[in-house]
């Protein structure tokens, strides 16, 4: 029987090639997007999990409050609470605090600069669980001037020699025994970590007895994470830190209107949840997940409703093969068996394709969503299982319903030329293709508001010019004479023809700047203090960055008293109360324990995104600040200037890596998320509409299939073929209709939650519907209309003459 059952469908396969090749198709790209899309998401998903017991380690995460409001919320929170909780706290097993380290690594004569090299106490490796692959893991971090590097950062400094007992200096000065070595983090890791230093080497170089001497609560920038006993109730240890916090510094935050709050953040959730000041790395957002989620399924959903589609319209083709074998004494038991076996069968064949296609795009898709996925699903016994149940779930379902429907044919009718379509199963189709439609076009509407958004975003003026901007890392290895040196170096680069300007600062714009709290106006109270950003910078920079003052003045090196002095943005001067930027000028302020003088007052500008708000800023003077030299040039002959500069800087900074960027690549990457959140969101919508177009391809040709007799009755009574297309595609316009009311009020609301996380976002319009909805129609009635216009430009004669 099942031979039978194969050879029928292998007949039907070659009777209808084209039929067969839409349908495994359609399956195949839907399952293949599926695939794409859950490997994508499997991947998010498993971050930190593949570290000892990750369900009992937990980050302390710290949001401080302002007059009661929420002022910053810090990955990185003070440094005290690590030791504080583990002395207090019997739940506590043990845990670990980090801070970065600004690294500059030598070996003999080969250094580099280091960009995840961190300070770390001894308890690292028994918090994560992590095996070190040479020492000890519980000695190797114990005492000053230890540390354990990464594998690879081994081999880059000590090719295949073993490293252990090796030193490696640190800016020219301080000489680290290597005491351990790490296999290298995998991808999904949040952490981002070539090399730890000893956390007493730490308290060593800013002047403590020791580590157990660093206990402040109000110094925040040190990452905390810690291991719990087994069977903890971390919401019952959670709902014991207010107290606490009171206990500890609650007359403190008092007398300063200030407030501060500990939660712990699940290790397995930081890459998903977590976008706070401290962070390792960016990472990634939950809510895209799920959103990606969600329309992973709808393609395979889509994909789906096509095979019932396409399959149905044809039941007026195979309605007399079901006459003929209920008449040879067929039950309907084996038509529906060898129906779901067709089914079976394609299907097989769909998966199949599917996971070649899915083998050979992995690496293209991999770099289009910026993941390294490596093959990430196929080591996973989940895939396997997901893509059996995907295999018997789309043979079931999918081939149920047309199995059911073909079987059910009365079979006197059928020979008889009796044969209808219920209007039942007329409207499920229709209903389906409407399905099919309202959600290709939420995902086109998606797909056009995203990019207006991003593209919004780019040309948003920033209140700055970033253009045609070098940013040069300052030198890590100094001496006392660096100030000098650092005006030497000013003053050769700025000779250069194709330099226009060049300055020095902390942080340059796409970076945060260092928050400073305690900060009023002499007139006011400590409960009036308040948080802002604020960062050192030379007399040059405001004037280079093109920035806008609002009132007073900029700095100047030529001015006595100079780093006596402040400047403000516009947020930063309401946030202290005044009204107008004028009055601000020549006001005194208090900055942690110090007096200062407001001389200037900038306009707002966006020292990061545009994605979000301006915060308050503040510029402090300094001849030489140390973090970056910006050096504007031109763009003439780009590759002699960078040439050129770095010839004078090996000459005044030997021993120290010309490490430099482009700023404006720099402060895009801030949109690279949500970039990559557009390309792989417009791709999916392309390959939603795609295949239902095949749905609709499929009800076409099965109401042009149905109508043939009429559109010959009309020709031959002088109907022209515009008319009959018109006719025709009325049915099809009223279901694209009925698709868009439904589409447009849900498109809304998800777009309008999406946009509510963009402090600078476009205004939602008629246009961002009307766009695609045009587009859709336009679409789907070329596709429809292709069987159309074949019946209507038929011969008339021929078609008086069918059934």
């Amino acid at each position: 029987m099942i031979q039978n059952y194969l050879l029928a469908v292998w007949r039907n396969f070659r009777r209808n090639r084209l039929f067969t090749v839409i349908n495994i198709s359609g399956l195949a790209i839907g399952i293949t997007a599926c695939l794409l899309i859950a490997q994508y998401a499997a991947f998010e998903l498993s971050y930190d999990r593949f570290w000892m017991e990750p369900e009992r380690v937990f980050r302390v995460h710290l949001d401080r409050y302002d007059k009661g409001a929420l002022s910053t919320r810090w990955a990185a929170g003070c440094l005290g609470i690590g030791p504080d909780l583990k002395a207090n706290f019997p739940e506590i097993e043990s845990y670990v605090r980090l801070t970065e380290s600004t690294a500059l690594l030598a070996h003999g004569d080969t250094y580099f600069s280091e960009l995840s090299v961190y300070y770390a106490s001894e308890d690292f490796f028994e918090v994560f669980g992590y095996p070190l692959m040479e020492g000890s893991d519980t000695a190797a971090l114990r005492g000053p001037n230890r540390m354990v590097i990464s594998r690879s950062l081994g081999r880059k400094y000590f090719g295949e020699e073993n490293p252990i007992g090796k030193t490696l200096r640190n800016r020219g000065r301080t000489d680290y025994l290597i005491t351990g070595v790490f296999e290298d983090f995998p991808e999904h890791s949040h952490l981002k970590i070539d090399a730890l230093l000893s956390f007493a080497t730490y308290a060593k170089i800013i002047g403590r007895t020791d580590e157990s001497a660093l206990t402040e609560w109000q110094w925040d920038g040190f990452l905390t994470y810690v291991r719990l006993r087994p069977n903890t109730d971390v919401h019952q240890l959670e709902s014991k830190l207010p107290p606490f916090v009171v206990s500890k510094v609650g007359e403190e935050l008092k007398q300063y209107n200030a407030g501060m709050k500990f939660y712990f953040m699940p290790l397995t959730n930081i890459h998903l949840d977590s976008n706070f000041i401290g962070e390792f790395k960016p990472n990634g957002d939950r809510e895209t997940v799920y959103f990606l989620s969600v329309v992973a399924v709808l393609v395979l959903l889509i994909a789906w409703i096509n095979y019932i589609n396409l399959t149905t319209a044809r039941s007026v083709e195979r309605a007399r093969e079901v006459g003929v074998r209920k008449v040879m004494g067929s039950m309907r038991s084996q038509l529906v068996q060898q129906f779901l076996t067709e089914s079976l069968v394609m299907n097989i064949a769909a998966v199949l394709l599917a996971a070649v296609l899915f083998v050979v795009v992995t690496p293209w898709y991999a770099d289009f969503a910026g993941r390294d996925l490596g093959g990430f699903l196929f080591k996973n016994i989940s895939f396997w299982l997901a893509a059996l149940t995907i295999l018997l779930a789309g043979a079931g379902l999918s081939g149920l319903y047309p199995a059911f429907v073909l079987s059910g044919y009365r079979p006197a009718e059928v020979l008889k030329g009796k044969f209808r379509n219920s209007s039942q199963g007329v409207f499920f189709r229709k209903s389906l293709v409407v399905v099919q439609f309202a959600a290709s076009l939420i995902l086109v509407i998606g797909t056009f508001t995203v990019y207006r958004q991003l593209s919004f975003m780019r040309d948003q003026d920033l209140g700055l010019n970033i253009n045609q901007t070098v940013v040069i890392r300052s030198p890590l290895v100094i001496d006392s004479t660096y100030q000098s040196k650092y005006t030497v170096l000013k003053n050769r680069f700025a000779q250069l023809p194709d330099v226009a300007s060049v300055c020095a600062s902390t942080v340059v714009p796409g970076q945060g700047g260092d928050n400073a709290g305690g900060i009023r106006r002499l007139s006011q109270t400590d409960d009036e203090q308040n948080q802002y950003r604020f960062m050192y910078v030379d007399g040059d920079y405001i004037s280079s960055y093109e920035m806008n003052l609002a009132a007073g003045r900029m700095f100047s090196a030529e001015v006595s008293g100079e780093g006596r002095n402040v400047i403000f943005n516009e947020a930063g001067i309401r946030l202290l109360g005044f009204d107008k930027p004028e009055e601000a000028i020549n006001e005194s302020i208090f900055f942690w324990g110090d007096t200062l003088r407001i001389v200037g007052v900038l306009k707002n500008f966006h020292h990061e995104s545009v994605k979000k708000a301006v915060e308050p800023l503040i510029f402090r003077y300094t001849e030489a600040p140390q973090g970056s030299y910006s050096v504007k040039i031109s763009t003439t002959n780009v590759r002699q200037s960078m040439s050129q500069l770095e010839e004078i800087w090996k000459e005044i900074f030997p021993g120290n890596p010309f490490t430099y960027h482009f700023l404006d690549d720099f402060f895009n990457r801030q949109y690279q998320a949500d970039q990559q959140f557009g390309k792989v969101f417009t791709l999916f919508s392309m390959l939603a509409t795609f295949i239902a177009c095949l749905g609709l391809f499929g009800l076409s040709s099965l109401t042009a299939l149905q109508r043939t007799k009429e559109i010959g009755v009309r020709k031959v009574l002088g109907a022209s073929v515009p008319g009959i297309l018109l006719l025709m595609s009325k049915d099809y316009l009223y279901l694209l209709a009925i698709a868009i009311a439904t589409a447009t009020p849900l498109a809304w609301w998800i777009i309008d939650g999406w946009l509510s996380g963009f402090a600078t976002r476009i205004p939602l319009s008629w246009v961002f519907f009307a766009i695609p909805s045009l587009l859709v129609i336009a679409i789907a009635l070329l596709t429809a209309g292709v069987h159309t216009l074949r019946a209507a430009n038929a011969d008339p004669v021929r078609a008086l003459r069918y059934e």
